[in-house]
């Protein structure tokens, strides 16, 4: 986005006190020209500038000339400039009088004043003469002339602060000037004037008589639309809240996220016979309208656009649907269209919803063409939306408002619930593995019983007198077994060398592809597979080496000793066997029941381990669940310090965080939903209710705790049948109990007495949440006739000023029927609505320097012909 290129009302830099070398004691006359005047000008960065040449305008048709031609070829260091016709003019009173006016105006306006007011013509453009006219006659003139008398460097000489009390309170008296000029940023001023309460808006301009003398480029802030002396006269007549002489940084620099316009084509009301643009300033806007003109349905129509439509109160939802319905009796018809045009930075995009496809999407401008972009509007276009009915809802829902302090970057919910899904995760996890530990140690009496089992069957064996040969057989049968394992690896391994010997065959490759000049290459390539095949011979040695090893092995272990004595224990066995028989006993259980023995008890030895296991594990997830609980408590405190920060010094209202304080109506919702019992146990809920409202801070685990309990048969529960609907929940209820904290709750006041919002009445709900929702954010905000429900003390002390504030760090748009919140509020852009042949159109979209605006402020908004009085004292509407 260009410099100020948005609409309505911006700050403009304003020099009200310049010389040329139209004025005879201008140095280096011969060195300045128009040209490089105008260019020393821009360079600077001034926007605006008076012409105030000393008694003459000698310049003023050169330099608007050579503007002209500039603004047609714009130079590299061209920027906008706008010109003001002016003359300081050296009264009989020997005080300088500024007179500033219309850029329309040329030098021989300013020589028929100077005419007017009796300056000899032969002296224009020197202070070598004085005025027939005293300095009232003159301010009185240039008022009549249609310009602005400043006094200018009130405080130096030839200021009016130099004049005899008796001259100067005259001065003082007059009521065609409201503004004086000042060379130093702390003037000392004239006791006469502290005394009479005179309120003159300060300004400040260079008064230099060549660009490089020290205060060129000196400068006044000025709220204004396009520069023009209209604009000018009401931002002196406003003073501090159009004026100022001491801001550091750019005021025109526009928020990072704003609405730029919106385009609404094809609707019943609005943009059926040609398409409704509503463009909007990156401050504050104001839509003005008679009842039924349409200022509602443009808002609710953004909400659409910015999807926004499903944020509403459940209790609202069903009456805004007629927003968002699409045919016949609806606001929304077959062929409708909404383009909303959002700007993020520095890149301009395009949110656009059509009627025929029910389809949202966004396009991104880049160079002059749109763009589609991929994602959610709703997560890339952020916005608040709120009409009267919303704020008074909001006000008896402290979840809803708890959802809007959420949304607060400061408070970090995100991060916050990312955190706890992956604590809860991690503690769920944890629990699978306990209770897979806890069954296999509840097995422990089954396997001791096992093995009791095994141990008898083992003795009975050992007692028929043949301990010895059993017990070699046994162990020979465990040393075949280990054998036969070696043996089949062994094996497996002379394959594995079978099958890469057959799969290492180095490559052939043509060395004709080479030609005659790579003779090198080729070579290198030739010795290279050669080493290749030298690697396969090896592989084909280590394929033999492998088969001797095993025929090696056969032959050894066939014909060792080892193998005659294990023959003869088999033969013995054998033997014993047939004898054991006849006895009625069957020996070939015995080294099964050995092995059996050996792997129970392996089995009960694992059990301990287990229980040191789970021991870790246990103390693992406290850890966790204290981290879920820190969890939550650290989102309660960023929650306060948000609305500490927030709410700092107002008295409007007041939020406090009771941290794990939800009233027990939305715990009991809870606590049965997670135990799957949601209308019975009347009783033993009592009961918890009692511990959770009685008990202190350790309360969320004593309820836990007696749940557990009760299940556990340690508590009695007050019905029987309580205890059996806990034995037959699955145990992820009692794990989503564990980790269960009840949410934080809202203890909202507001006013000097900290009175419960609960009680006040629907204009002190809705000032008391304004006051919050006016207080903080950087995304545009949406009001629908917010003042609804309130009287003008309470629009003005609240909503007002804090508009003020407010639009300095964000958009805001609201549509209003009060006059205060467009004039006082200080609005940079109204547009005000009419509705001709059944349709909306926009009647004058503008800011108030605008004269039509203006006046439909005072023929559409109660109290608006009083509220630009107010603010702009002595201004005549009419003018």
């Amino acid at each position: 986005m260009k410099d100020r290129d948005f609409p309505g009302a911006r700050w403009w830099k304003f020099d009200f006190h310049t010389h040329t070398p139209a004025s005879n004691d201008f140095a280096i006359k011969n060195k300045i020209t128009p040209k490089l005047s105008l260019r020393k000008f821009m360079e600077e960065g001034i926007d605006c500038v008076a012409i105030t040449d000393h008694n003459g305008g000698g310049w003023i048709d050169r330099l608007k000339t050579k503007l002209d031609e500039l603004d047609h070829s714009k130079p590299p260091w061209y920027r906008p400039l706008y010109l003001f016709p002016g003359v300081e003019i050296s009264t009989s009173n020997d005080a300088h009088i500024l007179a500033i006016f219309g850029r329309e105006k040329i030098e021989g306006d300013i020589n028929g004043l100077l005419g007017a007011v009796g300056y000899p013509s032969s002296e224009r453009g020197t202070t070598n003469a004085i005025t027939e006219a005293s300095i009232t006659q003159v301010v009185n003139k240039i008022v009549e002339q249609g310009g602005i008398p400043i006094p200018a460097h009130a405080s130096d000489p030839k200021g009016i602060f130099e004049l005899p009390s008796r001259t100067l309170e005259k001065v003082l008296e007059n009521k065609n000037i409201f503004a004086m000029e000042f060379l130093k940023s702390t003037p000392g001023k004239h006791q006469l004037y502290d005394e009479k309460k005179v309120n003159w808006t300060e300004v400040q301009g260079s008064d230099t008589h060549f660009s490089n003398q020290d205060g060129f480029g000196r400068f006044t802030w000025v709220k204004m639309d396009t520069p023009s002396i209209d604009g000018l006269k009401l931002a002196l007549r406003d003073g501090i809240s159009s004026v100022n002489l001491n801001m550091q940084q750019d005021p025109n620099v526009p928020p990072e996220f704003f609405i730029e316009a919106i385009e609404i084509a094809n609707s019943k009301y609005i943009g059926r016979s040609t398409p409704l643009v509503c463009q909007f300033s990156p401050f504050l806007n104001t839509l003005i309208g008679g009842r039924g003109s349409g200022k509602s349905t443009i808002l609710e129509f953004m909400r659409f656009a910015l999807e926004r439509d499903g944020d509403m109160q459940e209790t609202i939802h069903d009456q805004s649907q007629q927003y968002f319905r699409i045919g016949d009796g609806n606001l929304l018809l077959d062929d409708s269209k909404i383009s909303l045009f959002y700007r993020k930075g520095n890149s301009l995009y395009r949110l656009s919803w059509l009627a025929k496809t029910k389809a949202r999407s966004f396009e991104e401008k880049k160079d002059e063409n749109w763009v589609s972009c991929p994602g959610n509007i709703k997560s890339s276009f952020p916005a608040h939306i709120y009409s009267q009915r919303e704020i008074y809802e909001i006000a008896d829902d402290p979840r809803a408002l708890m959802r809007i302090i959420d949304d607060a970057p400061e408070v970090r919910r995100r991060t916050a619930d990312t955190e706890f899904n992956t604590l809860v995760k991690r503690y769920k996890e944890i629990e699978l593995e306990r209770l897979d530990l806890h069954e296999r140690i509840a097995q422990e009496g089954q396997l001791r019983a096992e093995l009791n089992e095994l141990s008898r069957q083992i003795i009975q064996i050992e007692d028929s007198g043949h301990q010895e040969g059993m017990r070699k057989y046994a162990q020979r049968q465990r040393q075949l077994q280990e054998f036969r394992i070696l043996e089949e690896k062994w094996r497996e391994m002379e394959g594995q060398l079978v099958e890469m010997q057959d799969s290492f065959v180095p490559p052939d490759f043509d060395e004709k592809i080479f030609g005659e000049n790579n003779t090198h290459i080729v070579a290198s390539l030739r010795a290279t597979n050669a080493k290749w095949c030298t690697m396969r011979g090896s592989l084909f040695q280590l394929r033999q080496d492998a088969k001797e090893t095993v025929a090696n092995w056969d032959l050894e272990k066939n014909t060792s000793s080892w193998m005659r004595e294990i023959t003869a224990d088999i033969e013995h066995y054998e033997s014993l066997s047939a004898q054991l028989e006849q006895q009625g006993i069957n020996p070939g259980k015995y080294t099964n029941l050995l092995s059996e023995q050996d792997d129970t008890q392996r089995e009960i030895q694992q059990i301990n381990n287990h229980r040191s296991d789970l021991k870790k594990l246990d103390d693992k997830q406290h850890k966790v669940l204290a981290q879920i609980k820190d969890n939550r408590i650290r989102l309660s405190e960023n929650r306060r310090k948000f609305l500490a920060s927030v709410l700092k010094d107002k008295q409007a209202i007041n939020i406090r965080i009771k941290h794990f304080g939800e009233p027990w109506e939305g715990v009991e919702k809870e606590i049965r939903k997670i135990l799957q019992c949601s209308d019975r146990f009347d009783r033993d809920f009592n009961r918890l209710r009692n511990i959770y409202e009685q008990s202190g801070d350790d309360k969320v685990q004593k309820l836990k705790n007696t749940v557990n309990k009760i299940l556990n048969g340690e508590e009695t529960a007050i019905d029987d049948r309580f205890v059996g609907h806990l034995e037959k929940l699955q145990q992820e209820s009692m794990t989503e109990l564990a980790i269960w904290f009840p949410n934080d709750h809202l203890e909202v006041t507001f006013g000097p007495n900290n009175q419960r919002i609960e009680q006040g009445s629907p204009g002190q709900k809705t000032a008391a949440l304004l006051a919050f929702i006016l207080s903080h954010g950087s995304e545009p905000l949406l009001l629908d006739q917010p003042e609804d429900d309130l009287d003008n003390e309470l629009i003005y002390s609240l909503i007002v000023e804090q508009l003020r504030k407010t639009k300095n760090n964000r958009q805001v748009i609201v549509a209003t029927h009060n006059a205060n919140i467009v004039v006082n509020g200080d609005a940079e852009m109204v547009l005000a609505l009419k509705v001709a042949g059944g349709e909306t159109h926009l009647r004058m979209p503008g800011s108030l320097q605008e004269k039509d605006v203006r006046q439909a402020i005072c023929d559409i908004l109660e109290g608006g012909r009083y509220a630009l009085r107010q603010r702009y004292k002595r201004i005549h509407l009419e003018d």
